[in-house]
Formats: structure tokens, sequence, C-alpha cells
């Protein structure tokens, strides 16, 4: 790594920059998104509205709208997140009696600082590591085997860390919920059932919150995963720092070993070299020994002290690699959520992003007030066309707002069709009734004539059978068949106007 800085620094340093920017990009995804597509759009020439207003045709499917109006519509309602207050709600619901109001999903910036502190710190005892595991090996297949040992050590931590944290916090949960439980005597039932977020919500707001609670999020408490957390970090922080002092110990006896062998030789080249014709001073050999015994004792105290240091420094780093861990722990308890399916309600109420349902509205409004001025300018383009090559002078008066009711009234017409098929089909598959045995003829009172509604509510057991329907209007009396019809056409008139109000107070 270091050899590919220093003869690369430009591509290195491009290869940084990229990375940070794929960092933001991805930060940052939707509001870049919603920059560009805007940008897009009204690009002169190639843009979305140049492009769709050379396309005057009308769609015949959807009469009254031209099929550049509907593509651009539907463009721009891929931003839209069409909600309905009522469901809305009942995530928030969820959310609330799980005890998960107000938490939020870990933060991304949150995850690089933990997998960035926890590798700085595994890779300072992975490369001693390295020295074991790939005995033999060169100075730089160490290097890379030391990287890819903090990689795995990283990753192991990181989850277990994360877990732990995640739950110790839903442990606390339930346990909250079971003390409440307990100081209430046990009047009421712990849990009734997993209530899922498909369910609806009020299925238990005449219970107390610690039964909602554990509806949601569970009755006993484990901690599985956060003892084996502890084990495994102790084990590595130990197992780490024991390496650490081996390979300490060994480089200062190799030292001391070294520094011994060089007074030594250094002591038989003196006196190898001795010239007894000269007048020189020669210390006697008590004292030169003296000498030699006081520098080894010097290597030896150096190396006491380099000891000492190294085994200090070896526990702080293994009191910070245990630092560590724990505030994974921390970031684990802190965010993240116990609700079994609090994660997705979370998720569906737009991820943080909108406090209440008025919030919903106001992100609508900016985005189909936008949508409805590009509208705007496209429906001019378009007209003006027709003008000028065209053969239809129409003014085009439709909005964005109406391309989303249109749909959503579509929506609700084709789950309502799905419902009434789902019944049929139960109604087919439900095993047929044992035929009871034939009772004894008793003469009893003419039964009196089915009225219209008899007649009416007989229509509708009859799901989408319409054959059959048919078949019954045509057997009844002529004033009954008028009877009927005319409740029919009351009966449809009210359930349109039922799904209008619905809708106007949705948009409201």
């Amino acid at each position: 790594m270091k050899e590919f800085i220093s003869t690369y620094p430009a591509l290195a340093w491009s290869i940084v920059s990229v990375m940070l920017a794929l960092v933001v990009v991805a930060t940052l995804w939707q509001q870049l998104k919603w920059w560009w597509f805007n940008t897009w759009v009204n690009f002169p020439l190639l843009g979305r509205i140049a492009s769709l207003s050379r396309d005057a045709s009308v769609d015949v499917a959807h009469p009254g709208w031209y099929t550049g109006e509907r593509t651009l519509c539907q463009e721009y309602k891929n931003f839209v997140h069409v909600q309905d207050e009522h469901d809305f709600n009942e995530k928030v619901t969820y959310l609330t009696k799980a005890g998960d109001n107000g938490r939020r999903n870990t933060p991304g910036w949150i995850w690089l600082l933990t997998v960035s502190m926890v590798f700085v710190e595994a890779l300072g005892f992975s490369y001693v590591l390295a020295g074991y595991t790939i005995p033999g090996a060169s100075e730089n297949l160490q290097q890379t085997g030391a990287y890819g040992i903090a990689f795995l050590i990283s990753v192991i931590l990181v989850a277990f860390t994360h877990f732990a944290g995640h739950e110790l916090y839903k442990s606390g949960r339930i346990k909250n919920a079971r003390r409440e439980w307990v100081a209430d005597k046990c009047e009421f039932k712990l849990t009734t059932g997993t209530i899922p977020l498909a369910r609806p919500q009020s299925a238990d707001d005449d219970l107390p919150p610690y039964t909602q609670l554990c509806n949601r999020v569970g009755t006993h408490a484990t901690y599985v995963v956060s003892v084996s957390t502890l084990i495994i970090v102790l084990l590595i922080a130990g197992a780490a720092t024991y390496v650490r002092g081996q390979v300490l110990e060994k480089e200062l006896v190799a030292r001391v070993t070294q520094a011994s062998q060089q007074i030594d030789s250094g002591n038989q080249a003196a006196t190898d070299s001795l010239d007894m014709s000269k007048t020189s001073l020669r210390l006697p050999d008590a004292d030169a020994a003296s000498d030699h015994n006081a520098d080894k004792k010097v290597a030896s105290d150096e190396a006491d002290i380099d000891r000492h240091g190294g085994w200090a420094t070896f526990i702080v780093l293994a009191f910070v690699f245990v630092f560590l861990q724990l505030l994974g722990v921390i970031f684990g308890y802190r965010w993240g959520f116990a609700g079994q399916n609090s994660a997705e309600a979370y998720r569906d109420i737009g991820g943080g992003r909108y406090s209440s349902y008025s919030a919903v509205r106001e992100a609508y409004r900016r985005v189909a007030d936008t949508a409805q001025a590009r509208l705007a300018v496209l429906q001019q383009r378009i007209m003006a066309k027709n003008i000028n090559v065209g053969t239809s002078g129409k003014h085009l008066s439709k909005t964005f707002r109406d391309y989303v009711q249109e749909t959503r009234v579509a929506d609700q017409a084709e789950r309502q069709h799905e419902r009434d098929h789902a019944a049929t089909f139960k109604r087919q598959e439900a095993p047929a009734a044992p035929t009871p045995a034939p009772a004894p003829v008793t003469v009893t009172a003419p039964a009196a004539a089915p009225g219209a509604a008899d007649i009416v509510s007989q229509l509708n057991a009859m799901g989408e059978d319409k054959q059959a329907k048919l078949a019954l209007l045509n057997s009844l009396a002529p004033e009954l068949h008028e009877q009927v019809v005319v409740a029919l056409k009351q009966h449809k008139e009210e359930k349109a106007r039922q799904a209008r109000n619905a809708e106007l107070e949705d948009l409201l």
C-alpha cells in the first residue's frame, strides 16, 4: 500500500476521492436523484419535456389525456409516496406500542466510524499475528496477511457488538414490561398473541401497555449474544496482549544476547591484538571482567525498562480495544428497534423524514406543485404543436393531482376486485355441507313472498356470478323486478358517494 501510494500518488488520491464521493452520493441519494430529474426534465432539446412534446398522440386507454402528459405524471409520481392517513397512523401506533417511537436505524456514519476504529485497532495486533499464522513469509506477504486478518476480526467484532447492543435493548424492554406486569399483580395476561403490522393495531387497545409491548416484541429476555460477545472480546484482548508480549520478550532476549556477544567478542579482540613490545597500560583481569559485567548489566537494565514500558503499552492497548467494543455495544443499544415489524413500519412512514401525517402531505404538495408546473409547460408545447401541425385545438386542462386521483381510484377498484375474487374462491373451496335427513312432511302456512331487499341480499351473496344474477332477475315478477333494479341503482350510487367522500378526506 505504501509503495503504491508513493509510486502513483495521483491515482491513489483519485481512488480515495472517488470513494468519498460515493459515500456522499449514497448518503444524499434521494436529494441528488430529485435534483437531477428536475434538471433533466427542463434540459433543452433532449430533456423529457422537449422529447414528450413531440408526441401529440391521444391516450386511447385514458380519454382526455395525451400520452406525453401521463408519461410525465407517472415519472413524477415515482417521487410521491401516496399513503392513506389511517395507514400512516397504524404504523405510528405499532411503533408506539412496541416502545420504538422516536428511535431510528443506525446512521451510516456511525457504521463507518465503528468499522474504521475497529479495523485500525485490529490492524495493530493482526500484524503480530501474521508472523505466526504465516511463518517464514516475506515482509510483503506478512503485511497482506495482516490486512486480511484485520478485516476478518473487524467483521466479527462489529457484528457481535452491534447485535449484543440490540439484544440488550430488546431484553431491557421485556424486563421492564415484566416488572410492570408483576407490579400490576398479574391481573392481565402478559401477552395475548403476536400482533403483526398487517393486523389492525386497535386489537389490544383495552389491554395494559406492557401487554401491548409483549404482543409486538416478545416475552422472553435473552443474553446469549451478549455473553458470547463478552467472551470473544476478552479472548481476543487477552490473546493479542499475550502474543504482543511474547514478541516483545523475543526481541529483548535477542537484543541482550547480541549485546553480550558483542562485548565478549570485543574483549577477545582487544586481548588478541595486545602488543607487549609497546609500553601500554593493561587493566587487571578482575577489573576487565568487572567492566564487561557492567556493560552487560547496562544492556540488561535497558531491556528491563523496555519490557516494563512495552507491557504497560500493551495493557493500555487492551483497555482501548475493550472500550472500542463497548462503544460498538452502546451504538447497537442506542439505535435499532425491538418490535418484530418496527423496522418495516419505520421504513413505510418515510424512514424518519415525516414526524406526522401533515409532514407527509406537505412533502406531497411540494412534489405535486413542481410536477404541475412542469406539466403546464408540456401542455403549452403540445397545444402549440397542435395549432401548427395538428388538427386539434383542444385546451389541455388535466392536472397532476387528477392523475394521482385517477390512479388511486383504479388501485382501490383493483383491490376490491381482488377481495371479491378471494371471497368467491373461498366459498367455492369450502366443503359442502352434509345432506340433512328428510324431515317429516308437515303442512305449514305458505311463506311470505320475498321483497326487494331479500332479492338484493341474494344477489350480493352470489358474488361475481353474473349469469346466476341475471337468471334470478329474469325469474321475478315485473313489479318486483322494477323494485330490485331501483334498489340496485340506489346501492351503487351510495357506494360511489362513499368512495368519493373517502378520497376527498384523504386529499384534505
